[in-house]
């Protein structure tokens, strides 16, 4: 399902096939993790049988990772190092890699105070600065800028020394927004610095058809129902101003036009959640009364809830039963009527299992709830949880009455075969026409009690049937909790021996 490909440098223009479906297996362990924002975490062994297995280097060498079912490109970076290993399997590489995302880590921005410009604009400048500094494989053209400000009026310190990478996140990305995206064209590699990546896919994420495992989770840990806004830092004069390094300088507040208090509260989630402060910044705003109308549309529009799903689902583009395929950014409509849940929510990550695709899973959401759209959601929890317990109730009042039928049908069964004996008994000595009414009478006894017996008979299989489905619920759900435990646990070991290698 995955064609990986390994260059061992800049010259090598082919490259070596090492995982696909029409070659040798080269590489095992295989696992893509994919975002938004972030660099893309590739991670494999490579064992000394590959005869590219000494030819391979960090910082050198490069990869690329296909679809195979229709050729798009997954992924495309560098290996940033390969350590040696030896266990029980013997000795190996244990391969990290990072997309071409973390090449804008290469470059240093210096020292700027930005001021009086748009955003595209700031960002042209710091891609500029980071092509100067590095060879031109890892350069970018800057291409769709669809990120702007009605004012242009972007002001910001740049800390000399900071990676480009940083920089763009802390003073781009997160003040403005927007979901960076890489591209190849035949004129070069470009940047673009969209709203949004992805699409509204039409393949919807459905439990009584795609969907395999579900686990939901409620953040509220970033709420705050007393609100600090802040507006640009306050000018000091020479004489005011400490000489020292550890300096913080005041900024503009609401306390002005706000009654002479520099916050803003929301009742509602006070009563909720208590009183629990949260700040926001505004570098660009000098005036107070801006300052107050900004805050209160950001309360106002607040969203203090975050919830995210981990799931595991088919995707089911490869087998040719829907038009668009699984990716991050996408838009799903996720169906889980256990759950309550009938939302268009979006995939932000994925984890991709290149040796065994079918334990792919990814991250839906985190979508942000407003307090009301919180509790309508806790709301629905418990109805549903009310709904599978009446169901469970329904079931146990099915197999009492289901246990009561059988003792009657028995009964009935025992008295229609005396009567049966007595009958015979009674041939010689009564009459040809009582006997037919006494035969007629217990015909049909004898076909409701076949009847009884049918309806148990369904109603056994139907009790099996749920026990069954409870059983393989439950034992999957067990797995798939376990699988996802070890992934995480090599995950994170992966990522700790990416953060320590990095850190050398």
């Amino acid at each position: 399902m995955y064609r990986v490909t390994l260059f061992k440098n800049g010259n090598d223009k082919i490259g070596t096939v090492v995982q696909a479906s029409y070659a040798d297996q080269i590489i095992v362990d295989g696992q893509l993790g994919i975002g938004i924002n972030v660099s893309d975490k590739f991670t494999f062994k490579l064992y000394p049988f590959a005869e590219i297995y000494n030819e391979i280097q960090g910082m050198v060498s490069t990869y690329r990772i296909d679809s195979e079912i229709d050729g798009h490109e997954l992924s495309r970076g560098r290996i940033l190092f390969a350590e040696e290993m030896y266990d029980d399997t013997g000795f190996y590489k244990n391969i990290t890699c990072s997309s071409e995302l973390d090449y804008l880590n290469d470059s240093k921005q210096p020292f700027q105070k930005t001021q009086n410009t748009s955003p595209a604009q700031d960002f042209r400048n710091l891609i500029g600065i980071h092509n100067q500094q590095v060879p031109s494989v890892h350069q970018f053209k800057v291409g769709k800028i669809e990120i702007t400000n009605s004012t242009d009026n972007v002001y910001h310190y740049v800390e000399p020394g900071t990676s480009t990478l940083t920089v763009i996140t802390e003073k781009l990305i997160n003040k403005w927004g927007g979901e960076l995206r890489i591209r190849h064209e035949s004129d070069g590699t470009y940047i673009d610095w969209l709203k949004e990546i992805g699409i509204h896919a039409k393949q919807q994420i459905d439990v009584n058809s795609n969907l395999q495992t579900m686990e939901r989770k409620l953040d509220p840990s970033s709420v705050y129902s007393v609100f600090y806004p802040y507006g640009a830092t306050i000018e000091q004069s020479e004489s005011n101003e400490s000489t020292g390094t550890d300096v913080a300088s005041p900024r503009l507040t609401i306390s002005s036009v706000n009654g002479g208090r520099d916050y803003i509260e929301r009742s509602d989630l006070i009563s909720q959640f208590g009183r629990i402060s949260g700040t926001n910044n505004w570098d660009d705003v000098h005036d107070a009364s801006i300052l107050k109308s900004k805050a209160d549309t950001w309360f106002n529009n607040y969203k203090p809830i975050a919830v995210g799903y981990q799931i595991a689902a088919i995707d089911l583009k490869p087998l040719g039963v829907a038009i668009d395929n699984f990716a991050v950014g996408n838009y799903h409509q996720l169906i889980n009527e256990y759950m309550g849940i009938d939302d268009e929510l979006r995939i932000v990550t994925m984890t991709l299992n290149l040796d065994n695709p079918e334990s792919d899973s990814m991250t839906i959401g985190d979508r942000e709830l407003t307090l009301s759209e919180y509790n309508i959601k806790q709301k629905k929890a418990t109805a549903q949880i009310s709904v599978l317990r009446s169901n469970l109730i329904g079931q146990n009042l099915r197999t009492t009455e289901t246990s009561k039928k059988l003792a009657e049908t028995t009964d009935q069964l025992t008295s229609l075969k005396t009567e049966y004996d007595k009958l015979i008994e009674d041939i010689g000595n009564t009459d040809f026409k009582a006997i037919m009414a006494k035969l007629t009478e217990l015909e049909n006894q004898t076909t409701t009690i076949i009847t009884n017996l049918g309806e148990i008979g369904q109603n056994v299989l139907d009790l099996e049937t749920f026990k069954t489905t409870q059983e393989t619920t439950n034992a999957n759900q067990l797995m798939t909790n376990n699988q996802q435990k070890t992934k995480n646990e090599s995950f994170e070991k992966r990522i700790l021996a990416l953060e320590n290698g990095g850190n050398k």
